[in-house]
């Protein structure tokens, strides 16, 4: 048999009471598995829970790991043109219009990558419906921070290298090899 109890109060502290009333009314009633219906729901949704947590745990690793390698990729780009940024340095081209130029640079590729990458994370979102539990599928909130965090890191990667690039003599820069 099964009882359920609604009531106002905290279904928490209402557990021993319930049991003593069921006492006084039957003492060779069984009582076993008392639980709340929040108690019940995670139950039931935890197989779901622990699925949800492992891809969140394993969407955070891979964010981790694709901006570690988009830093690298941008940076190791930008440290090639060393060459190119001391030869306009050395011909007199503005600090800052180095910087703008590399930093627009890496906005293109990111632009590409986010114009490439965004529509392919819609189409194959689809597939995550079934772990997810009252979450959107298509939860722009995500996808606003992932991009938000991999458009910084390109940017950063990209001008850092330029800032060392042009704060340094441009005939070291041009001696430079690539």
């Amino acid at each position: 048999m099964v009882l359920t109890v609604r009531s106002s109060q905290d279904a928490r502290t209402l557990v021993q009471a319930i049991r003593e009333e069921l006492r006084n009314i039957d003492p060779d009633i069984p009582l076993a598995n008392v639980r709340t219906l929040d108690a019940v729901v995670a139950d039931s949704i935890a197989p779901r829970r622990l699925s949800v947590v492992l891809l969140s745990a394993f969407s955070g690793i891979a964010l981790l790991l694709a901006s570690v390698g988009m830093y690298g990729v941008i940076s190791f780009l930008v440290v090639q043109r060393t060459h190119e940024i001391g030869v306009r340095m050395a011909l007199g081209a503005q600090r800052s219009d180095v910087l703008r130029m590399v930093i627009g640079h890496a906005s293109k590729l990111f632009l590409i990558a986010a114009a490439i990458g965004l529509p392919l994370a819609f189409v194959t979102n689809s597939a995550l419906r079934t772990l997810l539990y009252q979450v959107s599928p298509f939860d722009i909130s995500i996808f606003l921070v992932v991009t938000v965090v991999l458009a910084s890191v390109g940017l950063l990667a990209s001008y850092l290298p330029a800032v060392r690039a042009t704060r340094g003599d441009p005939l070291i820069a041009l001696t430079h090899n690539t």
